[in-house]
C-alpha cells in the first residue's frame, strides 16, 4: 500500500478532507443558528456573549486545522511533504489547537463547571471526561516539536541538494 503519491492513502484522506471542507462550515453555521434560535432568555448577556464569542474562535480554529491538515495531505500526494510552508502549516495548526484550549479553559471558568469537574465517570450512555482541553492542548504541543522536526529536514534536505 502506498502511504503517500497518486492513488494512495493520502489521496484517500485527501478527498475525505475535502468533503469535510464542504460540510464543516455548513454544520458550523447551521449549529450556531439552532443555538440562537433555541437560546432562552436575554441573548446579550455575558455568558451568552463569550460562548458565542468561544463557539467563534473554537469553530474557526477546527476549520483552520482541517484547512491546513488538507493542505499537508496535498503535499504527500504531490510527493513534497518537507517544503517550508507545510511547517508554517504545521505551526498554524498548533496555534490553532491552544486556542481551542483557552476555549475551553475560559468556557469551563465562565460558566463554573468545576463544581462538577469529574475527570472520568461512566454511565449509561458510556465513559465520559471533564479534560478535553488537555487533548488540545498536548495536541498542540506534539505538532508544535513536529513541525520543528520538518524544519531540521528541510536544512539538511536544502544541505544535501547544494552538496551535489
Amino acid at each position: 500500500m502506498k502511504y503517500y503519491g497518486k492513488s494512495s492513502l493520502s489521496s484517500v484522506l485527501k478527498t475525505v478532507m475535502d468533503i469535510l471542507l464542504i460540510i464543516g462550515p455548513l454544520v458550523f453555521i447551521a449549529v450556531l443558528v439552532l443555538s440562537i434560535k433555541n437560546g432562552e432568555g436575554d441573548f446579550l448577556n455575558f455568558k451568552n456573549v463569550l460562548t458565542f464569542l468561544l463557539y467563534i474562535t473554537g469553530g474557526s480554529s477546527l476549520l483552520s486545522i482541517l484547512y491546513n491538515l488538507r493542505n499537508i495531505i496535498t503535499s504527500l500526494v504531490d510527493s513534497t511533504p518537507f517544503i517550508t510552508r507545510n511547517v508554517n502549516r504545521l505551526n498554524r495548526i498548533a496555534v490553532s489547537c491552544f486556542l481551542i484550549t483557552a476555549c475551553y479553559v475560559l468556557d469551563f471558568l465562565v460558566n463554573q463547571e468545576f463544581k462538577d469537574f469529574k475527570f472520568i465517570f461512566i454511565d449509561s450512555s458510556g465513559i465520559h471526561t471533564d479534560i478535553e482541553f488537555l487533548i488540545f492542548f498536548f495536541t498542540g504541543c506534539f505538532i508544535l516539536i513536529l513541525s520543528k522536526v520538518f524544519k531540521q529536514a528541510i536544512e539538511a534536505k536544502e544541505e544535501n541538494d547544494f552538496t551535489i
